[in-house]
């Protein structure tokens, strides 16, 4: 029998990178890389391995080049190429400011249910669900 996952609503909101939390009085600000990340994440709600992005490579450029104002397909690259490194340093940066940027929008606890986190299955994912409106 399947565990059925408890999720959270969230919306995109009018700017680029930013987000909208349905029920409460916050919105949240992330930079485009963090935004391109978490926009990834929301669309695999079954998860991603940190050395499975590779394998997300162009959802993850069409990503950014929609959330970033730079139409710089170098500088996309660049951050893409750093994102998806081998030694993960940027992709635990991100994972660690976007969970930041919840708890102080929302305080620890509310915030578990936003954030990307590791499950016990080695899989990164987040509970959040993207509504249209």
């Amino acid at each position: 029998m399947s565990k059925r996952r408890n999720t959270v609503s969230i919306l995109r909101g009018s700017l680029r990178g930013r987000f909208r939390l349905p029920g409460r009085d916050a919105e949240l600000c992330l930079n485009p890389a963090e935004s391109a990340l978490y926009n990834l994440f929301l669309a695999h709600p079954e998860g991603i391995s940190s050395d499975g992005l590779l394998l997300h490579w162009q959802e993850l450029s069409d990503i950014y080049a929609r959330e970033s104002c730079f139409d710089d397909p170098k500088l996309r690259e660049d951050v893409l190429v750093s994102l998806c490194s081998e030694s993960k340093r940027v992709f635990y940066s991100n994972i660690s400011r976007i969970k930041r940027k919840f708890i102080e929008a929302l305080g620890a606890r509310t915030a578990a249910c936003y954030y990307i986190k590791r499950r016990p299955n080695g899989l990164y994912s987040t509970r959040a669900v993207l509504l249209t409106e």
